[in-house]
């Protein structure tokens, strides 16, 4: 399986959120990481992908964090 990696890192919410869905629809069947900063953010974004997701998350760097989901 292809792992595509989607660095927003430099966005602010709801930037964050739609660049993620963009990458969503445009990645299926792939392996998907999402890098993102900030704790508010990361949060938000999480939270609305466990809603159709399995998502496992880590602490990257102090304010940077990575989600994976397929």
């Amino acid at each position: 399986m292809k792992k595509k990696v989607l660095d927003i890192t430099n966005e602010k919410c709801p930037m964050t959120f739609l660049k993620a869905k963009v990458f969503i629809a445009d990645n299926k069947g792939s392996e998907k990481m999402i890098l993102i900063k900030g704790k508010k953010d990361f949060q938000l974004l999480k939270n609305n992908l466990e809603k159709n997701f399995e998502v496992k998350s880590k602490k990257i760097s102090q304010n940077v964090f990575q989600l994976i989901f397929t």
